[in-house]
């Protein structure tokens, strides 16, 4: 005895179990489309899991969109690393060109005292 297997499209699988989902019973289902209920069921438990929905494609493109966030995200790391270091040396050289242009404190206080 051969058994024929029935392919169903997608689109038929997702209206079958969007009327399950509403409320319509797997019996009734069964016998208007001729399928098994355990079938519909089956459908059901994969249609709740996104197993029909499309989602390779956006699994794909949200595993991108991570991966350059975290890229982003390091770069911005380091400009402000580079920023804060910037800022430090900047404090850094006005403080020693001020300390070295006071007679007192400067580097050129040996000088003053021979006179």
């Amino acid at each position: 005895m051969v058994v024929h297997r029935r392919k169903h499209s997608k689109e038929l699988k997702i209206e079958i179990v969007e009327a399950a989902l509403s409320g319509k019973s797997t019996l009734v289902l069964g016998k208007e489309y001729d399928i098994a209920p355990n079938m519909i069921s089956r459908w059901k438990k994969q249609y709740l899991e996104g197993k029909f929905h499309d989602t390779s494609k956006s699994d794909t493109e949200l595993r991108k969109l991570k991966t350059k966030l975290c890229e982003l995200e390091q770069m911005v790391g380091k400009l402000t690393m580079e920023n804060y270091i910037l800022k430090k040396e900047k404090e850094f050289i006005a403080k020693a060109k001020k300390e070295s242009s006071s007679i007192i404190t400067g580097a050129n206080l040996d000088q003053y005292r021979r006179q």
